[in-house]
């Protein structure tokens, strides 16, 4: 089973009042966080035989395509960025639409886990579920958390990454605007499986120059990488 992995790079940060990903958070740009969790699944020979075809990263900034163009991470450069991040979706499929999955990694999440990411590359292969998402980890009802009620309550998110099967090919095509998985995800509430987060930091973005605040302090507080 082979999957592409599609980082998402492309946004706008309109509510951080800068470039959120360029933005260095201890000494690295918030992006590169997730670009070298992928690249350790990369170097590990059996997950990346196993699991994984392409690696694509789609982005409008320069910068980042620089930085990533000796590596095995094939980056495509949105020039449509204000049509929203269903433009970066579809463009990431469309780089190669003979995988049997497609991975989207959000590159704002900086604790993500590379256990965490085999965790749901494992699950997506031994399920016959078409979708699988990373969600808090609390054993709550699925239709519960997927709730449209609940979903503004920060215990009950499902987050990303998240697996989509190429049978959701035509579906995750036809998004329009600023708009991603997330209404396909809940209106296939049946076919999604969850793989809850070891630590809810996992599931932590920066959005705003608060959010960059409180990942910072995290940061400072505890040590995340290595253990």
């Amino acid at each position: 089973m082979k999957i592409n992995l599609i980082l998402l790079a492309s946004g706008f940060s309109r509510r951080f009042n800068g470039n959120k990903l360029l933005t260095e958070l201890n000494d690295k740009p918030l992006y590169m966080y997730i670009v070298d969790t992928v690249r350790e699944i990369i170097s590990h020979k059996h997950l990346s035989s196993t699991y994984i075809n392409k690696i694509i990263c789609v982005t409008q900034y320069e910068e980042i395509e620089e930085n990533l163009k000796d590596t095995n991470i094939n980056v495509l450069i949105n020039n449509n960025s204000d049509l929203g991040v269903s433009n970066s979706i579809k463009l990431g499929i469309s780089y190669d639409m003979n995988a049997d999955g497609y991975m989207f990694i959000v590159c704002d999440q900086p604790f993500i886990k590379k256990e965490t990411l085999e965790k749901i590359l494992e699950t997506f292969e031994e399920t016959n579920k078409g979708i699988v998402a990373l969600g808090m980890r609390k054993q709550v009802e699925i239709h519960d958390i997927c709730n449209k009620d609940n979903l503004a309550d920060k215990s009950y998110v499902i987050g990303n990454p998240v697996i989509f099967s190429k049978n959701y090919i035509s579906e995750l095509l036809s998004l329009k605007g600023d708009i991603g998985g997330k209404r396909i995800l809940k209106k296939h509430i049946e076919d999604v499986e969850l793989v809850y987060a070891d630590n809810e930091i996992e599931l932590m973005d920066i959005d705003t120059l608060d959010s960059y605040k409180e990942i910072k302090k995290v940061l400072e507080t505890y040590e995340i990488y290595g253990n």
